[in-house]
């Protein structure tokens, strides 16, 4: 059938009603008309086929036009019903039209008044179907760009369960995702106004009357109704799995609420971009997840290396890590940001791979020739990240760590905040565990002592806002000295106090 060819049925228990109408509408070749003076035969051909338009008398014998309207408007949430009647009363013409009809003819009617009420009708549909397109085409379009521009997943998939909310005007969403590591299900998001236990389980994964959703392969909508506030609501349970490769990796669950519908065609089709595209976005986040897995082993075999060779910084990137979280935890850092000090902790030496054992090594203090030699491991470090999209955030880390905060640091010689905040964080947790671990030519100190070089050079060499965090969480005891470096690290307070006084650069 021609897309555009309408099916129109046409309901009147008296015969010649039903074949004038038929006659009158066959001037139109996209009409295609079904007559029926049985009105449980249509309702029969209305459950069973795809239907634009019905034309129903009001009063049939022990059925109603209007219970033709509520079955039509199940099955067929956007056809269009027109009812026809020969006792019009304001009260039928309001009830009529708060269950979804669009319109009524009083008998008798002229046959011209009769096409211009269903050409209207099916104009009304047409406006009405491209609507929901449009506005499905828009909420790709804001996700399609929100996926292009590299925002995080949790973000997407909000994004994806407030356009499907929106575009359903659904009164409860959830998106469940599998958990591949633990082969189960798990509720990634939800939203609701309703406090239903029925509705709350079946958000959660289970169907209604206790009946198991996950597992689903295709798309299933269940219908009944609620009373609720003296009316009676039309309630749609839609679930929409997300699938890639075969694999159910989600569900879409969403439940709708209306006065008179269920969802429509455009909105089921809408639901199916919306969960394809969801699908996408947690595929992709786990093939880069699984790719970003393997660089940092990659990378973390070659930092292990490093500290191989150097038989004096073994364990100083964790070391570094495990102080310089706690600090940016204080200077209020993001998870993100977080992740990406993790990785900047494990990396920020890797340049050392190329430095000589000799230098590396060396039980004294270097030459000047060799100290530039040395010097040299930050931009090595940058040049060996370059290239790994997700580790670029952790070069600032590498490069600039042994910057100073007076400009007279290596490589680049920048000065204050033009120094990354990365690098200014990594210099004084670096300079920290320096001094607290043993060197070749000297034995670690004590918590104190490093405690004072802080001091000493906040402000020359080190940033003082970064300094002071660092103070006053190891004041806080949130620094672990001895679980860190097998010692309490214990420092007089008053002693403390004094030492945490601004000093003048």
């Amino acid at each position: 059938m021609n897309k555009d060819t309408k099916n129109i049925v046409v309901i009147d228990d008296e015969k010649y009603v039903c074949n004038i109408i038929m006659e009158a509408l066959s001037e139109f070749d996209s009409f295609r008309v079904h007559k029926f003076t049985d009105p449980q035969k249509a309702i029969n051909f209305i459950s069973e086929k795809g239907i634009d338009l019905v034309l129903t008398d009001l009063v049939m014998g022990d059925y109603s036009g209007v219970q033709i309207l509520e079955k039509t408007l199940q099955n067929h949430p956007d056809a269009v019903v027109i009812l026809m009647t020969g006792y019009p009363t304001v009260k039928t013409a309001i009830s009529v039209l708060k269950k979804g009809g669009y319109d009524y003819l009083i008998k008798p009617f002229k046959l011209e008044d009769l096409k211009s009420t269903i050409k209207r009708g099916l104009e009304h549909q047409r406006v009405k179907r491209e609507n929901v397109e449009l506005r499905s085409q828009l909420e790709l379009m804001k996700i399609s760009e929100t996926f292009t521009h590299g925002v995080g997943l949790d973000e997407l998939l909000d994004q994806i369960v407030n356009s499907a909310v929106q575009a359903l005007a659904a009164t409860a969403a959830s998106l469940i995702l599998l958990d591949r590591k633990a082969n189960k299900y798990r509720l990634r998001c939800l939203s609701y106004t309703d406090a239903d236990t029925q509705i709350d389980d079946f958000l959660r994964g289970n169907g209604l009357n206790g009946a198991l959703t996950l597992g689903l392969n295709r798309p299933q909508t269940f219908n009944d109704e609620i009373d609720k506030e003296e009316k009676t609501f039309k309630r749609s349970f839609v679930v929409y799995p997300l699938v890639s490769k075969g694999l159910n990796i989600g569900y879409l669950n969403l439940v709708c609420l209306n006065s008179f519908n269920y969802i429509t065609p455009g909105q089921e089709h809408m639901l199916s971009l919306l969960t394809s595209t969801a699908a996408s976005a947690v595929e992709s986040n786990f093939m880069d997840r699984n790719l970003r897995k393997s660089y940092l082993l990659t990378i973390k075999a070659l930092a292990n290396a490093v500290e191989a060779r150097d038989i004096y910084t073994a364990g100083h990137t964790s070391r570094v890590y495990r102080v310089a979280k706690v600090i940016a935890r204080k200077l209020g850092w993001n998870n993100e940001k977080m992740l990406e000090l993790r990785y900047g902790s494990i990396l920020h030496d890797i340049g050392k791979i190329g430095v000589p054992d000799a230098i590396l090594n060396k039980p004294g203090r270097l030459t000047a020739d060799e100290m530039a030699t040395m010097q040299k491991h930050p931009e090595m470090g940058a040049r060996i990240l370059r290239g790994i999209p997700f580790l670029e955030p952790v070069i600032p880390y590498v490069l600039t760590h042994h910057e100073r905060y007076d400009g007279k640091g290596y490589p680049q010689g920048l000065e204050g905040k033009n120094i990354p905040v990365e690098g200014r964080l990594l210099a004084v947790v670096d300079t920290f565990d320096a001094i607290m671990s043993d060197r070749p030519y000297r034995p670690g100190a004590d918590a104190p002592k490093a405690l004072d070089e802080l001091i000493k050079f906040k402000g020359l060499q080190f940033d003082p806002d970064i300094v002071d965090a660092f103070l006053e969480a190891y004041s806080e005891g949130l620094i672990d000295c001895l679980t860190v470096y097998g010692t309490d690290g214990k420092v007089n307070q008053d002693t403390f106090i004094t030492r945490t006084a601004p000093v003048q650069s």
